[in-house]
């Protein structure tokens, strides 16, 4: 049994791009995003998608991810980008996956 928190962060409106954290595992992330998917349309991945097969989903691991916050001061995460913090512009850093269908 491990102790991992997984989370899935739905990247956009609309969209088939998300960021999985709490696991190194690309394995666990599919399957996050998978249930996550479920649970939010009560639907799997591939009738959304009116696919025959299973969708086979990209997926990277960068441990460089970090927030830019957005223009909200009392709400910084309103509003914010995913970037990865390559640049040295001081943000803390996380690691995930960057998950798309």
């Amino acid at each position: 049994m491990t102790n991992e928190n997984i989370t899935v962060q739905d990247l956009g409106e609309e969209t088939d791009l998300f960021i999985v954290t709490g696991t190194t595992d690309a394995h666990s992330a599919d399957e996050a995003v998978r249930t996550y998917i479920e649970k939010l349309t009560g639907e799997t991945i591939e009738t959304l998608q009116d696919a025959d097969d299973l969708v086979e989903f990209r997926i990277s691991f960068r441990t460089d991810w970090a927030w830019k916050p957005g223009p909200n001061a009392e709400d910084p995460m309103d509003g914010a980008t995913l970037v990865r913090e390559e640049r040295g512009e001081g943000l803390p850093r996380f690691a995930g996956f960057m998950v798309q269908a």
